[in-house]
């Protein structure tokens, strides 16, 4: 079975949490480059404020379980609080990504649906959509490990995006891609 469609549910949603923790922690020392002097301006960074946002909505989720999503209107003010420092971006808590997200323009808008299943080191480089374009179930939208989009691409499920592949800006992707491919145009075809 691919690492990245493994059910969340064989794992307790304590690790879980503490997992999307560990994430964040991965994802803004990214951003800082191993320089200790970002740290400090970091929260000032369009891009923190988006993966903060997510992962903290993200291990909530897991812990709470559907409950959490008549529990986020307690938690209105830091999501707002979050927003005043990050970007417009709409990444579903259910949306399950792994280690190593990146947006590198999130000012352009990120949108990704609540069934998609991402793996680990995604980069999203602003404007792009991970949805659908007919009815699906969860895990008929996976990006597999190391996907780049972009500018403005978009995967449209159901789709399967292999792992090393790179998605050409302004593509938009409605069929499966192999591993180790490049995408471009309008649908996208493997190159």
């Amino acid at each position: 079975m691919d690492p990245i469609a493994l059910p969340e549910e064989k794992r307790s949603r304590w690790t879980l949490a503490g997992e999307q923790f560990a994430f964040l922690g991965h994802e803004l020392g990214l951003l800082t480059q191993g320089r200790a002097g970002r740290w400090l301006v970091l929260f000032f960074e369009p891009s923190a404020g988006v993966v903060i946002s997510y992962r903290l909505d993200r291990s909530f989720y897991l812990l709470c379980g559907p409950a959490w999503t008549a529990l986020r209107v307690g938690a209105l003010p830091l999501f707002l609080l979050l927003r005043l420092l990050s970007c417009r971006h709409e990444i579903c808590f259910k949306a399950q990504i792994g280690r190593g997200l990146q947006v590198l323009h999130p000012t352009l808008g990120v949108v990704v649906h609540g069934d998609a299943i991402v793996g680990q080191d995604c980069i999203l480089c602003g404007g792009n959509s991970l949805g659908v374009r007919k009815p699906m179930r969860r895990g008929e939208l996976i990006l597999g490990d190391q996907v780049m989009l972009g500018i403005n691409a978009c995967v449209l499920g159901p789709a399967r995006v292999g792992h090393h592949v790179n998605i050409g800006a302004g593509a938009v992707v409605v069929n499966d891609l192999p591993d180790n491919s490049v995408a471009v145009g309008v649908p996208a075809r493997a190159r």
